[in-house]
């Protein structure tokens, strides 16, 4: 994994009819538009507060499965560039799974390098040899948010895909491509 400028993300964003939605001055979300997705998708334990998408098909997951659920889906992607921006800023997520990913030895060599990265949303490219990397801090991060600020947006390089952390119980998906959609529905509908 490596972090990369925003500026070599954003010709791929709008490509997949991404844009940024600012809430508020804290949180940035990355949606993709009703004219690009085929498909949405709401992933949620039961009484999650947060609002799905207009159309979203919403399936519920009970908590102690959502985990297993997400390495099904990200293995369904699994020969993608995943790109990774934070909702809040990176110190929120790091500072958020440092308990749980302090004896992960890939993901400290990350932590030691993005001193510079911290206080910023610069996107985090992470190959397809990265997957188990980022099943661990998807892991990290559905037992350890407690804030919005611990959202995490993950993006495909190759297929337009939007994978949406808002916290340990809400995962929203948007899909480009109905294939696919129906590929990564295997994960949480079998």
């Amino acid at each position: 994994m490596e972090f990369i400028s925003e500026g070599e993300v954003a010709e791929l964003l709008q490509s997949h009819g991404i844009t940024q939605v600012s809430e508020d001055e804290d949180h940035v979300y990355c949606r993709m538009g009703d004219e690009a997705a085929s498909h949405h998708v709401h992933l949620c334990v039961p009484d999650a507060e947060s609002e799905p998408r207009e159309g979203a098909q919403v399936y519920q997951i009970e908590a102690d499965r959502m985990e297993s659920v997400l390495n099904h889906v990200l293995h369904k992607l699994h020969h993608n560039q995943f790109i990774l921006i934070p909702v809040g800023k990176w110190r929120s997520i790091f500072d958020a799974v440092a308990f749980s990913l302090a004896e992960n030895e890939e993901w400290q060599a990350i932590d030691a390098a993005a001193t510079v990265e911290l206080n910023t949303r610069d996107p985090l490219l992470a190959d397809a040899g990265d997957l188990h990397l980022l099943c661990d801090l998807v892991g990290a991060i559905i037992r350890d948010s407690e804030t919005p600020d611990h959202g995490l947006m993950m993006i495909t390089a190759g297929v337009p895909v939007v994978l949406e952390l808002v916290s340990a119980d809400v995962v929203r998906m948007s899909f480009g491509n109905q294939a696919v959609a129906e590929e990564v529905a295997e994960a949480f509908t079998s």
